[in-house]
């Protein structure tokens, strides 16, 4: 999209927002895509669910559902409609309606393209508004006893999916990749449970696993954390092997080599983590290790300067400082925020 597009697009997103805001449209259960409801806090406010029923000696069944292209399939009519039942301004509704209808598309591969073809549904991909459009399209999806929404993922509490929420998916054409939906069941170590009894969505089973992914994090049955801190090492030591070559066979200097670290290895391992800290402390000794190695090789340092006099040449934290930081800041922020369910977290994030 050009700059004028853009330009257009933020302020049509601005005046939406006005109207969903103001009139407070948005549920209080919906995260993703809105100012100061990260996913982040959306995980704590499941993990805060699951702890809590540890505490009571209880167990906790979730189904993890996968929204199949999310913004792709988003049904133009059915948005426009729920748009229009919300009585948002006429003007908004024609505008978005004259954005989403009459696109096309093609596809190129070296020096062949395809004919052009029309779009018939869906919300464009990287567009400012489309997060929210898709938001509010989701936003009246009937809720068990807890449900937490996201583009293209959702947790159903406890492990039964109702009828309601499965025929309103059909109804808004909402699609489900029930080959990578998921069924777990949170206990802690030595507690025995039944076999969970079967589920299904649209007659097809869900699958009963040991560890699951969610929203970027690895959940497992016990909630050790284990499975994901094992997942971010080995991506952030891949990662590590790519920037490799480039730092020892250039001219790459220290600054840009600690630079590149901070942008594109640091983020995997301090990612959610205001959630998962307080109870996988002693994994974070290992990812530490990582951040050595990063800038060692970015300094090129030799082997008998130590660790933390690199750190302290280059300013960089510790990492279980950095996280105590991104934890704080991100807890000083929760008092202001006018939904009940992101103020009360930051008991659990302390």
């Amino acid at each position: 999209m050009d700059t004028v597009g853009k330009l257009f697009e933020k302020i049509l997103l601005t005046r939406f927002l006005h109207v969903v805001n103001e009139r407070g449209l948005m549920r209080d259960e919906q995260f993703g895509f809105r100012p100061r409801h990260s996913t982040s806090l959306q995980l704590a406010r499941l993990v805060e669910r699951i702890t809590r029923n540890f505490g009571e000696k209880r167990v906790t069944g979730a189904v993890f559902l996968d929204v199949a292209k999310a913004f792709d399939t988003v049904w133009i009519d059915g948005l426009l409609y729920k748009l229009t039942l919300l009585n948002f301004p006429s003007y908004i509704v024609h505008t978005i309606s004259s954005c989403l209808r009459g696109r096309t598309f093609e596809a190129s591969f070296q020096t062949a393209t395809s004919s052009r073809r029309g779009m018939r549904a869906g919300v464009a991909q990287g567009g400012l508004i489309s997060p929210v459009l898709f938001s509010l399209y989701v936003n009246d999806m009937p809720s068990p006893s807890h449900h937490v929404p996201q583009a293209d993922a959702a947790c159903q509490l406890p492990g039964v999916i109702p009828q309601r929420p499965s025929a309103c998916l059909s109804e808004w054409r909402i699609a489900i990749n029930v080959s990578k939906n998921t069924a777990i069941i949170f206990a802690r170590a030595g507690r025995h449970f039944i076999q969970p009894r079967r589920v299904t969505l649209f007659g097809e089973p869900i699958e009963w696993v040991e560890t699951t992914r969610y929203l970027g994090v690895t959940l497992d049955t016990r909630f050790t954390w284990s499975p994901h801190i094992d997942h971010v090492r080995k991506r952030a030591a891949q990662r590590l092997g790519m920037l490799g070559p480039l730092n020892t066979k250039s001219d790459l200097s220290v600054r840009n080599g600690v630079l590149l670290y901070k942008q594109l290895i640091r983020p995997m391992m301090d990612y959610a983590c205001p959630v998962w800290r307080s109870a996988a402390r002693t994994y974070v000794r290992k990812l530490q290790v990582l951040q050595f190695k990063c800038l060692r090789l970015a300094t090129g340092a030799p082997w008998y300067i130590s660790n933390g006099q690199i750190h302290e040449d280059l300013g960089v934290p510790l990492l279980a400082d950095h996280i105590r930081s991104l934890t704080e800041s991100l807890d000083s922020k929760l008092a202001d925020v006018g939904n009940p369910l992101v103020r009360q977290l930051g008991r659990h994030l302390r």
